[in-house]
């Protein structure tokens, strides 16, 4: 039985992104539960669900725990759980999935770090330690060098230009001037793209996410019968997917279509929905190479064809897919692709910095774990 639909987000709250001094990844988890929670009419006294993903700057086994006795609740379900960039899309899901089953009633999500200003040199190792360790041996480490590989093939096999990897965070800042919680607001050039330094060939660094930013997301979810009680208008979950190759960047073939083309197979299946429908996105945005394989993986564009579809402008307000509303990664934050979440909340109520007209459907992405998970969320303002 399908449970497109049968599930709301009726809250989200973040706190403020980029250098915060003196806020531990704790804090900012609990203040941004206390904004979600406000956002939606609700206390902690309603919360019976808790699903978390562990700060990078202080890994905890038993994360959802601390946090847990740090609000004061006493859930009936517990789930922490990393998958690296697909993690929130993939928590949501487990919420929707848990009270679709009568597992609780009521749950938030939430990931919050300090790697600015707390441990960031933890936060780099453990950064560092993705990927397999025979590769590490050669250097290959860190996110720049590992997906250079990819977007190297990707450009040689499709012809795709300079160019069009920068009509991407161009695009992206374009939003993000609008976003009084983007780290990054100047607006950008196609010079100012070309002339960045070379981080990876060919990633330069404009076609890099922030590295790394302080701050923290929750977004509550319940049930669309609970959701009517709610003080903001729900945003129902249509539909979702997710899947894995456990090989990533292993497997040559995962190069330049990535597992988010069975994931968005699945989210349409669910919602009844296909890209046709979707009238604004938000991206894992990692890096620029990954936007532009996502959009054809999820069947906005054929193979090969993102490049010239970014840059005739198509993924700013003007054109047939805007994106990243809030600066993406790129721009706005690198909350792990929680605060694309929040954005595709705001969008589809209508309450983004850059808004989209007629923002009734927003599909969202997840992908982690170089290039091994993706996650998929298709969020409505109807009911099906």
């Amino acid at each position: 039985m399908s449970i497109g639909y049968e599930t709301a987000v009726v809250g989200v709250g973040n706190t403020k992104f980029g250098k915060v001094a003196g806020v531990s990844a704790w804090r900012h988890q609990v203040e941004a539960v206390q904004l979600a929670l406000a956002d939606a009419g609700l206390s902690k006294a309603d919360l019976d669900g808790l699903f978390t993903e562990s700060q990078f700057t202080e890994p905890l086994l038993l994360h959802g725990h601390v946090l847990g006795q740090m609000l004061g609740i006493k859930p009936a379900y517990l789930s922490t759980c990393s998958i690296g960039g697909a993690t929130a899309i993939s928590l949501v899901q487990q919420a929707a999935m848990a009270i679709h089953h009568g597992l609780c009633n009521v749950a938030v999500c939430v990931y919050g770090d300090n790697p600015k200003t707390g441990f960031p040199a933890l936060f780099g190792k453990v950064q560092m330690g993705r990927g397999q360790a025979d590769s590490l041996a050669f250097g290959m480490a860190g996110g720049p060098v590992m997906e250079a590989r990819s977007a190297m093939r990707y450009k040689h096999d499709y012809g795709v230009t300079d160019e069009m990897f920068g009509a991407v965070p161009i695009a992206f800042r374009e939003h993000a001037s609008r976003n009084p919680n983007a780290q990054y607001r100047d607006l950008l050039s196609m010079q100012d793209y070309l002339g960045s330094r070379m981080i990876s060939d060919p990633l330069r660094m404009l076609d890099c996410c922030i590295g790394a930013s302080d701050g923290a997301v929750a977004v509550v979810v319940t049930s669309e019968q609970r959701s009517a009680d709610c003080r903001k208008r729900p945003v129902y979950i249509a539909g979702f997917g997710a899947a894995n190759n456990l090989d990533g960047l292993s497997d040559p073939t995962h190069y330049t279509s990535f597992a988010g083309k069975r994931s968005s197979s699945t989210a349409y299946e669910m919602a009844g929905l296909g890209p046709d429908d979707v009238r604004v996105a938000q991206w894992y945005d990692c890096f620029t190479s990954t936007v532009l394989i996502t959009i054809e993986d999820y069947g906005f564009t054929g193979k090969g064809e993102a490049g010239p579809f970014a840059l005739e402008g198509n993924l700013t307000l003007r054109g047939r897919l805007p994106s990243n509303t809030s600066g993406g990664m790129l721009s706005e934050a690198n909350l792990t692709g929680w605060n694309a979440l929040a954005e595709g909340v705001r969008q589809v109520r209508g309450e983004s910095t850059s808004q989209v007209d007629n923002a009734s459907v927003c599909v969202v992405s997840g992908h982690g774990g170089f290039q091994a998970s993706h996650a998929t969320l298709l969020l409505t303002e109807a009911t099906g």
